[in-house]
């Protein structure tokens, strides 16, 4: 897919995703930055304007978060008809540990005015917009208080590890517990501002009806086994992650077919933003099989059963599907084979 690229999602089972393993959407490539001569500049509805390098960035107090970042049209392609965007399938999900700057210690020097309401990110990509003249930087709007909480990043680091370009160096947002499409890429300017902001990535696009695109709903996905693989009869491991939603802790069920949901065993998430890896045991009998993953936050919201259709085919956290078939009689499979079998995309990958 053009300046997309998912996940594999066997990698999602791992402990740390490596970074080469990430998902990336771009909307216009990879602009050429030089980091000796980059500014960051910082103005509008400010008391105190700034133009800082990478080491005056660096200089702020820094803290490491692991996030995970959700593209807001992660599996489109389950939508019928068909919507609008980059096809989509599983896999537009990635998690990494993300070091930088909370952006409030950087607007705590700039000063913003008691009238300011929201902070605009833009990043030094730019292009066309469809159907509006000339072009656009890709850039988004952040309530004051999402600007302001103590988790939303300016980050130089990526899995310990400076930046790469690809996915956003010198510097980027990185926005926890919120769609991707916030999580600015690029960044060479943050404007303070009073009222709304009217470009289009903020007001025409990321938005269902009339809501723009914030939170990310509680979500959980199978990574193993592998659509279309196919298995023995009889007892079967199954196992995914989850994250999103609201209140802490996550309970996840697993569904063979038709039949009753029970219950998995998760691990502890490596944080508040982190994925949450579950596993269960299954039954399965010969035929085609489905298996079904649903996740219920602590707020008590669960996965729908059907995506909630849109132009876009944005936000679907629907119940995540996977179809097996189970073979008729019960073969050994040797540890090599069953890799094989879990992991079945990972040499088309490479």
């Amino acid at each position: 897919m053009e300046n997309a690229r998912p996940t594999p999602l066997w990698a999602l089972e791992l402990g740390e995703l490596p970074t080469d393993h990430h998902f990336r959407r771009d909307h216009f490539g990879v602009p050429e930055l030089d980091p000796a001569g980059w500014r960051l500049e910082v103005a509008g509805a400010v008391e105190q304007p700034l133009s800082l390098s990478l080491a005056q960035v660096q200089a702020l107090p820094a803290q490491t978060l692991k996030v995970v970042l959700e593209c807001a049209g992660h599996r489109r392609t389950e939508l019928d008809p068909p919507a609008e965007g980059i096809p989509w399938g599983a896999g537009a999900v990635g998690e990494a540990r993300w070091a930088g700057a909370p952006l409030r210690e950087l607007l705590a020097l700039a000063r913003p005015s008691r009238r300011a309401a929201a902070a605009v990110l833009e990043g030094a990509d730019r292009g066309p917009f469809a159907h509006l003249a000339g072009e656009f930087s890709f850039a988004r709007c952040l309530p004051l208080a999402k600007a302001l909480d103590r988790d939303t990043l300016l980050a130089w680091q990526m899995n310990g590890a400076p930046l790469p370009a690809a996915h956003g160096a010198p510097l980027r947002a990185v926005v926890p517990g919120w769609y991707a499409t916030d999580s600015v890429k690029w960044l060479v300017r943050i404007e303070l501002i009073e009222g709304e902001y009217d470009g289009p990535f903020e007001a025409l696009d990321y938005r269902l009806g009339d809501d723009r695109l914030t939170e990310l709903p509680v979500h959980a996905l199978v990574t193993s086994p592998a659509e279309g693989a196919e298995v023995a009869p009889g007892p079967l491991d199954v196992g995914g992650v989850a994250w999103g939603g609201r209140g802490g802790g996550k309970a996840v069920e697993v569904r063979i077919d038709g039949g009753d949901w029970d219950a998995a065993a998760c691990d502890p998430p490596a944080g508040p933003y982190a994925l949450t890896r579950w596993r269960a045991r299954v039954e399965l009998s010969p035929g085609g099989r489905t298996i079904a993953v649903r996740a219920t936050d602590g707020a008590g919201r669960s996965q729908p059963e059907t995506p909630l259709w849109n132009p876009r085919g944005y936000a679907n956290a629907s119940v995540h599907r996977v179809r097996v078939r189970v073979r008729a009689e019960r073969d050994r499979i040797g540890e090599r084979q069953a890799k094989d079998l879990r992991r079945p995309l990972e040499a088309d990958w490479r």
